[in-house]
């Protein structure tokens, strides 16, 4: 007869999981698409900031060409 003291083996502790590819070559394979990412967003970022820059000099106002004002003659 078990004592109350005894603990009884938790069924959630036998469990294993049977993945079918070992952990460290999922990692590996992981690793190359989140650097890829990365870089990309790095890049589309330098390309959003050089449009930005752009654009504020566009607008500016000393490369537009001077209009003459209307007067009322």
């Amino acid at each position: 007869m078990r004592s109350f003291r005894e603990s009884s083996p938790s069924p959630l502790l036998n469990l294993s999981l049977a993945l079918p590819v070992p952990t460290t070559f999922a990692i590996g394979l992981s690793t190359l698409p989140l650097l890829a990412s990365l870089t990309a967003g790095r890049w589309v970022s330098d390309a959003a900031l050089q449009l930005g820059k752009a654009s504020e000099e566009l607008f500016r106002g000393d490369r537009l060409p001077s209009r003459p004002l209307m007067s009322e003659d």
